[in-house]
């Protein structure tokens, strides 16, 4: 085995990201991650954007078969977030009663990342907030093809047009 290199890449964030988000949070709007980065990247990018702070208790939910734990867990933490992989999500998703367990510790999480997702399952997390409850306003922003049925099942779809395409911006209210 022989070592010839490595390379980085740094996806900065734009300008003001995390006081925009701050702002947001203070306003009372709930800001959620739906991505399909791996779960350390995701919870990175959860810190550089102060989605995650030091004062919340993270509960991650990687695989099958941790998911009741990890919700029993946030009912009993002064200020959790959540962390749930595209595993767990299918495993909560696979009953109604799974889906509203879900819904409801997420509820009591300061933020809420979704990662390992499929755009199936982005729009499934969308509609399950639609569906219970039914006086909050959706809004989805993406900026890729598989952002697009996330996009079109909000309430308000914002699609954004740059390095991943235009498929996004052209699905967007």
């Amino acid at each position: 085995l022989e070592f010839l290199g490595a390379t980085a890449i740094d996806d900065r964030l734009q300008d003001e990201v995390p006081e925009t988000i701050e702002q947001l949070r203070l306003a009372g709007i709930r800001v959620w991650v739906l991505t399909g980065d791996k779960v350390e990247t995701a919870i990175s990018i959860g810190h550089s954007c102060k989605l995650l702070t030091e004062e919340m208790d993270n509960v991650v939910v990687v695989g099958e078969g941790q998911l009741w734990n990890a919700l029993e867990k946030v009912s009993h933490l002064k200020r959790p977030a959540l962390t749930i992989s595209g595993a767990a999500l299918s495993e909560a998703f696979s009953s109604e009663e799974g889906q509203l367990l879900l819904f409801q510790a997420a509820q009591r999480c300061s933020t809420v990342i979704c990662c390992r997702v499929s755009p199936k399952q982005k729009a499934d997390v969308v509609a399950l907030v639609r569906a219970c409850q039914s006086s909050a306003v959706t809004l989805s922003i993406g900026d890729g093809a598989n952002d697009v049925s996330m996009i079109v099942t909000a309430h308000v779809g914002v699609g954004l047009s740059g390095k991943e395409g235009a498929q996004a911006a052209h699905s967007a209210d």
